[in-house]
């Protein structure tokens, strides 16, 4: 009998069976104690067996059952006559199975009753007296439930007591299919909480008994494929839990359930394929290993529910090796859409999964030609996307699709040019094509959708070559870039709208281009540059938004004018207070300090213009607000850099003697003109109109700062100017 186990168990090795197989060499191997804490159970519990009634020792019985089992399944032939186990062994067993009443597996409790918080306690933490305090209760163990739902072997099982479990399930089997308030079984709670001692003795169990039923009744204890109220099967929880081991474990008892969907529509191979699992992937697919090429396809695609786009998953999850893996065994998947009639090819240019999108070119650009649901190609979704790397490999690849049109009648240029953000290199490469020129269906031009859009770093790019026709392109409702920006521009001032437009008026050649008298001192293009105006007028904030706008103007240039006028008298050095020069300043010979004191008066005096400028704001004529507020923000923008510098030459002439401080005020000061002069400047002067061209150097290099944020919110120009073109 020996030799015909150890043949099984290299027969099936890996499997629950052979699981079985070295479980008996353990009992034999712990045979001596397991009869002392046998018969000291007995003592204690008063549940003695007949001995009487057994022809065979425990151990031959459960030898006996094995072999039946895999005579059963095929792996065991026995020429002649069936060996006969050994008999006289008169050791006995630990009760896991040789006590299991077969008949008491379906006999489930039709009542419950409360489990006691001292049960819940002892069977949680595995105390050894637990059966005594449930005994001790005076309920059948199978009627008792927790506030949960949990049976006596679920709350072993979640909490990993494995020889609590094995001694739960000999006395009591039918608590194996026994489920807890969210029709969960015992295997589930221990998958879930990643007990691979307590599944493996589950499994065991479950795989010895079910070689005694009937199909019928083997259908009813497989609990591998039972599905909880969410529609999960142990497998998917012990993914869930990212429980590699257990999962691995479950997929080798029983594969079916790795193609099961739960009520999301998500099996336990895409789970284990989004998650990056490839060693689990590969046990949950060798069953198609057999199969031919087509048979493996329509093998795995027939048995998996749910979610069949595992290519997805593995771009998803940015694994090559898993990607490699799935085409390999079921290459069609590849031909598989999302929920969104994506492409495995358009779903990696749209994560911009540059690895994945090079193997699958690599093995087909068929997919490069066929387009989403919405008419949109892979080069196209990542354009959109900004994936420019993703771009540069599918026109590498595939040259001609750059003139692959969506629905809108729009090539990648179009598409960049209205999503915004994208690189110059981008557009200094295809720019230069004949895609600049073309029109979609609304007759729109890369460029009229970047001023519709409002992206005027953009803008600077596809203008770049100043060759360009489509400057004085019109769309079919008659309108240039220009146009647009000028006749959807909001009268307040709204900071993109303002770039866009000037950008606009820098590039474009307007009414104004040419000078009214051309000065004989100045070059021509020097004077076109002084005459163009590049910006217009705005209005300020209306209503209350308006007396809250100019009483922060009128609070800040107070206290302008209150620092620099007390700084015009507690000057770097004090006055002196006897001789001759008595009164006077005591470092007046210091240059610095002549140029603390320009500085100073010069930010006083600006601070004083603003004050009064924003008084004619209060008076209620809607001109004299604008006209002050014309005057009040750049004097007040001038009367900040004046008190900086004020600032920076008074420390200079106090402490010009140590160097550190003196470094640390070079560079700080520097960082604040920067800041001073291209991030809040630019805002002062787009709102006074009339700024010639001549400063467009000065705002470009501003421009370039901006991000351009595709998902802010769309002015309402922009909905004026669909609605134009499409009517």
């Amino acid at each position: 009998m020996d030799e015909n186990i150890v043949s099984l168990f290299h027969q099936t090795s890996g499997t629950p069976l052979a699981l079985l197989i070295s479980f008996t060499f353990r009992l034999r191997m712990d045979s001596s104690e397991a009869g002392l804490d046998r018969i000291e159970a007995q003592r204690s519990t008063g549940v003695y067996h007949d001995q009487s009634k057994q022809s065979y020792s425990p151990i031959n019985l459960i030898e006996r059952g094995i072999v039946r089992v895999f005579r059963a399944l095929g792996f065991l032939q026995v020429e002649g006559e069936a060996a006969t186990p050994a008999t006289g062994d008169t050791e006995n067993v630990p009760e896991f199975f040789t006590n299991i009443r077969f008949s008491d597996l379906f006999d489930l409790a039709s009542e419950y009753v409360p489990m006691s918080p001292e049960i819940v306690s002892a069977v949680s933490a595995g105390e050894k007296e637990w059966l005594e305090v449930l005994r001790s209760y005076g309920k059948p163990m199978e009627c008792l439930k927790s506030d949960g739902g949990y049976s006596v072997l679920h709350l072993a099982a979640v909490w990993g007591r494995v020889e609590t479990v094995k001694r739960i399930v000999s006395e009591c089997p039918c608590l194996l299919l026994e489920k807890d308030s969210r029709d969960q079984l015992p295997l589930h709670v221990a998958a879930h909480a990643g007990h691979i001692a307590v599944v493996e003795a589950l499994v065991a169990t479950l795989t010895f008994v079910s070689a005694t039923l009937s199909e019928e009744e083997k259908e009813r204890v497989n609990v591998y494929v039972s599905k909880n109220i969410d529609g999960d099967t142990p497998l998917h929880l012990a993914l869930k839990g990212d429980n590699v081991k257990t999962a691995t474990f479950l997929v080798n008892t029983d594969q079916r359930a790795s193609f099961l969907a739960n009520k999301d529509g998500i099996s336990p191979l895409y789970m284990a394929v989004e998650a990056g699992k490839v060693s689990l992937v590969k046990a949950m697919l060798k069953t198609t290993k057999n199969d031919g090429l087509e048979g493996r396809d329509s093998n795995l695609i027939s048995h998996l529910e749910g979610r069949k786009y595992l290519v997805h998953a593995a771009l998803k999850a940015r694994k090559k090796d898993m990607l490699s893996v799935i085409l390999e065994e079921c290459p069609t998947l590849d031909d598989e859409l999302d929920e969104e009639g994506r492409t495995s090819l358009s779903f990696v240019a749209s994560i911009g999964f540059l690895n994945g999108v090079r193997y699958l070119l690599h093995r087909s650009t068929k997919n490069v030609y066929v387009c989403n649901i919405d008419g949109s190609f892979p080069i196209h979704i990542a354009a959109e996307k900004r994936h420019i790397e993703v771009v540069n490999e599918i026109h590498r690849r595939c040259p001609n699709s750059i003139y692959l049109l969506n629905k809108q009648g729009q090539n990648i240029l179009h598409i960049a040019s209205k999503r915004g953000k994208v690189e110059y290199s981008f557009f200094n490469h295809f720019a230069k094509t004949e895609l600049m020129e073309k029109q979609d269906v609304d007759g729109n031009t890369p460029l009229h959708l970047a001023a519709i859009n409002w992206r005027p770093r953009t803008i600077i790019f596809l203008l770049n070559d100043r060759k360009q026709k489509c400057k004085f392109t019109r769309n079919n409702s008659g309108l240039t870039a220009l146009d647009i920006a000028e006749s959807n521009q909001q009268p307040n001032y709204i900071f993109m709208e303002r770039v866009t437009l000037m950008v606009l008026l820098l590039y474009f050649p307007t009414k104004d281009s040419s000078p009214n008298y051309v000065s004989p001192y100045l070059h021509p293009i020097l004077e076109i540059l002084l005459q163009k105006k590049i910006t217009r007028r705005s209005d300020p904030p209306a209503g209350d938004k308006n007396k809250d706008y100019v009483s922060t103007l009128l609070v800040v240039a107070a206290l302008v004018a209150t620092v620099t006028f007390a700084a015009g008298f507690t000057i770097p050095g004090g006055f002196n207070s006897s001789g001759s020069y008595l009164g006077r300043a005591t470092l007046a010979s210091d240059q610095k300090l002549v140029y603390f004191m320009i500085f100073d008066i010069l930010a006083m005096q600006s601070s004083i213009v603003t004050l009064a400028a924003l008084i004619w704001s209060q008076l209620g004529d809607p001109t004299l607000v604008h006209r002050s507020l014309t005057v009040a923000l750049p004097s007040l923008f001038f009367s900040l850099l004046c008190m900086h510098v004020a600032f920076y030459c008074g420390v200079l002439v106090a402490f010009a003697h140590v160097k550190g401080l003196v470094i640390f005020l070079n560079v700080s000061s520097a960082i604040f003109l920067f800041l001073m002069l291209f991030v809040l400047g630019p805002h002062v002067f787009l709102q006074i109109p009339g700024i010639p061209a001549i400063f467009g150097g000065y705002f470009v290099l501003f421009i370039l700062l901006v991000d351009e944020d595709t998902d802010a919110k769309a002015s309402p120009g922009k909905d004026l100017i669909q609605e134009k073109a499409s009517s």
